[in-house]
């Protein structure tokens, strides 16, 4: 294997004068605009192994190291949610992908639960990360690169080869729904088959999918394809003949605009799972041709670059090439066989991330450029499994599924975002973020954790639940509760609902909750029941001393300190007391939460009654 000489004094002196004049240096781009998408995700999208983790470090390294990257070059996309997702893949393949085996088929291995979740998320911001270098393409009409993605092995309802997401056919369908009409072209030329890409739109005559590859996985008959099986053993001439006989024609027919250009590094005679045997040269100009034809249009349709295949420590090198080329015209440039990566090149890159734009939902603030949390490598203190049993992938099933997000999004809340901090010991926060604003606002909280204190049976313990209309405003129809700083959503139900399915999910007994304030004890008494019959007793009197009265008319008597024990004259002070609502059979049959332990004839709790008037010199309550 060829290796670089070390770099003396001299060689080192004029790299650094040559980067330095290269950026004075007044540059014309030859794709117009070119942008680069990428996530921290990215980099722990699959075990270590034939893929290099690190293949978008290394690139925007060597770039920013030849200073051909811009301030502002760089931007975070928002990963995929389920939603989108279920744009193209049906809805139990997404349910499939909880099950402990379920990327055994796609990745030919079996993974751990940490790790599947961390595959599946750094395939959904893969996703995400197409979707958001199609916006950038199309508003520029340039060129708008995502190092990942390309993952067309993916079906609507079925996956493999590495691939778990089709994040072309979800980008195209998104943007379809956004109105964007004209005829798109898919140039695929990773090593192997876009079998699923060319299934996904086999109907569809305004998507046409050209692939050149090896040899074809299945044939499907599609109304829109060039479907071109080269054989095993290929170099660079035969395979850049194929591409300048058989891309013009598809280009002069399809007259697109907008193009998907798959460039695979998996053709390279060096690749640890290709058979195929292109130089790096034949390689680069292989991506010179398709750019070059595609640029040559009368109109040039705006193009998103994607990574596609590339295994081993040398698939990040053809790639920068392409993109050295693109900014600069030189094609001569070749990077080093081996890069290494300096800690301080990961916080450099900061400054070289867009700042997000008004309605992406992207905080405002600095989390969304890179963190030491963000480096390849780094172990946090906390685990990655909600409650230690959920990954995120199926928390958004869980939200989805319980019919939450879609009433969240017939309230008008069409951009919604999930987040989940599992660091806090006292119990683990999720949160569902309305992002339609500069700020997202937050909708829907909840800090959970188990509950073991009311043996036998184990519980889901509400912490803290927020549900609230951030943003609006009372009404006179409409006054606040004890607690509110905004309306609520009337989504308690659907709340519940997703909460009793979590503890169906994880093999729990029932929901158990504290109330902070007597309203909420009433809203649950429906569906809930004391765990000490005094405490469910006491709340009987007290609601029974205000009958006709309306929730805010029960606090304000509350406040008022209006409700008084009628032996002691002293008004009531709520005192949040543990309430549980069944989910398993046992618990429900059991005799803890018989109603009728709570009539207060049973118990000692005392009997309060209501006072037209508060006294002279009567206290207030504290509820």
């Amino acid at each position: 294997m060829r290796r670089d000489p070390p770099a003396g004094p001299l060689s080192r002196f004029l790299a650094t004068a040559r980067r330095r004049l290269r950026a004075t240096w007044p540059r014309r781009p030859l794709s117009g605009s070119l942008d680069f998408v990428f996530h921290p995700d990215y980099c722990g999208h699959q075990p270590s192994g034939p893929y290099d983790l690190l293949r978008p470090y290394r690139i925007l390294h060597y770039l920013r190291d030849q200073a051909l990257l811009r301030r502002g070059s760089l931007h975070r996309p928002r990963p995929a949610s389920l939603n989108r997702l279920q744009l193209i893949h049906t809805r139990e393949y997404l349910d499939s992908l909880e099950r402990p085996d379920a990327l055994t088929i796609i990745l030919g291995f079996a993974v751990s639960a940490d790790l599947q979740d961390a595959i599946l998320a750094g395939s959904r911001a893969m996703v995400g990360g197409t979707i958001r270098a199609t916006k950038l393409a199309l508003r520029n009409g340039g060129i708008a690169v995502n190092l990942g993605g390309g993952f067309h092995h993916a079906f609507a309802d079925r996956a493999h080869g590495f691939s778990c997401f089709n994040d072309v056919a979800i980008a195209i369908r998104t943007f379809r729904n956004h109105g964007f009409a004209a005829p798109i072209l898919v140039v695929d030329l990773d090593l192997h088959d876009g079998d699923g890409t060319r299934a996904i739109f086999a109907g569809d005559p305004t998507v046409h999918t050209f692939s050149v590859h090896n040899r074809t996985l299945l044939e499907i008959p599609a109304v829109a394809d060039t479907c071109l099986a080269l054989g095993p053993d290929i170099g660079d001439r035969e395979l850049i003949a194929a591409v300048r006989e058989h891309l013009p024609p598809v280009l002069e027919a399809v007259a697109p605009g907008l193009v998907y250009y798959l460039a695979g590094s998996d053709l390279h005679r060096r690749d640890r799972l290709g058979d195929w045997r292109l130089s790096h040269e034949g390689l680069v100009v292989r991506d010179r041709v398709v750019i070059g034809l595609v640029r040559a249009r009368p109109a040039p349709p705006p193009c998103v670059y994607l990574l596609a295949g590339g295994y081993g420590q040398h698939a990040w090198r053809h790639p920068a090439a392409t993109f050295s080329w693109l900014l600069t015209g030189d094609a001569t440039i070749e990077p080093p066989l081996e890069l290494e990566l300096p800690l301080g090149h990961y916080r450099r890159l900061r400054d070289l991330f867009s700042r997000p734009e008004p309605g992406d939902g992207e905080p405002s603030d600095d989390s969304w450029a890179l963190t030491e949390a963000d480096l390849p490598g780094h172990s946090g203190a906390a685990g990655t499994l909600f409650l230690d049993a959920i990954p995120h992938h199926g928390l958004e099933l869980v939200l989805e599924r319980s019919g939450l997000l879609d009433r969240l999004r017939a309230k008008g809340f069409r951009k919604l975002r999930i987040e989940s901090d599992l660091r806090d010991p006292i119990g683990h926060l999720l949160r569902v973020l309305d992002t339609s604003g500069r700020e997202p606002r937050p909708l829907v909280e909840l800090k959970l954790r188990r509950y073991a204190a009311a043996a036998p049976y184990s519980l889901l313990f509400v912490e803290w639940l927020l549900l609230q209309h951030a943003g609006g405003a009372f009404g006179e129809t409409q006054p606040p509760l004890a607690g509110q700083t905004f309306p609520g959503l009337g989504l308690l139900r659907d709340l519940s609902a997703m909460l009793v399915v979590m503890c169906e999910r994880l093999g729990l007994d029932g929901l158990a909750f504290r109330p902070a304030h007597f309203h909420m004890a009433e809203i649950a008494r429906n569906a809930a029941v004391f765990w000490d019959p005094t405490d469910g007793a006491r709340h009987e009197s007290v609601r029974a001393a205000m009958p006709g009265l309306r929730l805010t008319e029960m606090d304000a008597a509350l406040a008022a300190g209006r409700v008084v024990d009628v032996s002691t004259g002293e008004p009531y002070r709520h005192m949040p007391a543990l309430m549980v609502v069944p989910v398993s059979r046992r618990l429900r049959e059991g005799p803890e939460l018989a109603r009728d332990r709570v009539r207060p004839e049973r118990t000692s709790a005392p009997s309060y009654r209501l006072l037209a008037t508060l006294p002279p010199g009567g206290r207030r309550s504290a509820d």
